[in-house]
């Protein structure tokens, strides 16, 4: 990372109205202490713009008839074989643990500890099943990919528009207690240093309302390669736990965002 990009990211401030504080809690600066990561390496840089040019071609040729998607199991495993060339050609390899062991029939919602950009290459190839996603504002605005979620069945939730993001938090859920997957980011956004963020009550809105069981996928490694104020994928190793599921139900209810947290945490302490 050059030296302007690092002040820059020193220098973040909060948004009006909100102390540095709440920022560091809602992922927004980040927090004391953080440390830029160390500067891209070229041929890292190489291969990562390389990659993204191909995801920008494959996405510019798709139209609405004929896009694959995570929703349907012809999307998912066509997608799969997309995300595990691209990891290929980046040098990254994951390796999956399913401890959940479903269900894999029913509606389910999946949750993931929020770590890197990467996470959204190596999701597909742990999830067991099609599924749709939530998507927030950053990634709605990300060009070509943000077009392509909101036409393939995934949900988009603007956080500034209370109206907006209660309807489709509603319609996720039905979505849901009809038989879908869904996955969704409790933190909201990317940690800046791999400890979890506290945990986002949309997320748990929709578990509530979903009344499916919970499914944590704790995601070990993709910050590494590539964390937060970084551009390049660097080579390594990805490894990712699919957790017992947690039910939803009036003795679990009042405890999810914990339930949920611990699970994270158990996985991330023992890796450490």
């Amino acid at each position: 990372m050059g030296l302007g990009a690092t002040l820059r990211l020193l220098a973040r401030q909060p948004p009006p109205g909100m102390s540095r504080q709440d920022a560091v809690l809602a992922g927004l600066v980040p927090p004391p202490g953080w440390q830029p990561p160390p500067r891209d390496r070229p041929l890292d840089l190489l291969r990562t713009v390389s990659a993204i040019a191909r995801m920008a071609i494959n996405l510019a040729r798709t139209s609405t008839s004929t896009t694959p998607s995570t929703t349907t199991s012809e999307g998912l495993a066509y997608l799969r074989t997309s995300c595990r060339d691209l990891l290929a050609h980046l040098h990254v390899q994951v390796t999956v643990e399913d401890n959940a062991h479903g269900p894999h029939t029913g509606g389910v919602v999946y949750m993931w500890n929020q770590t890197s950009h990467l996470d959204h290459l190596v999701l597909p190839l742990a999830i067991p099943r099609p599924f749709h996603m939530t998507f927030n504002n950053e990634i709605r605005r990300t060009p070509l990919y943000g077009d392509y979620l909101a036409r393939t069945g995934h949900f988009w939730l603007d956080r500034t528009d209370e109206t907006q993001w209660r309807a489709a938090l509603a319609a996720a859920a039905e979505r849901i207690r009809a038989g879908a997957a869904l996955l969704v980011s409790p933190e909201g956004t990317r940690s800046w240093d791999g400890r979890l963020l506290p945990m986002k009550r949309g997320a748990f809105l929709l578990a509530r309302a979903a009344a499916s069981p919970i499914v944590c996928l704790t995601v070990l490694g993709a910050r590494d390669l590539l964390p937060r104020g970084r551009a390049a994928v660097r080579p390594g190793h990805v490894h990712i736990v699919l957790e017992p599921a947690i039910p939803v139900d009036p003795s679990t209810s009042p405890d999810l965002e914990r339930l949920v947290a611990t699970t994270f945490e158990r996985t991330l302490t023992r890796a450490r």
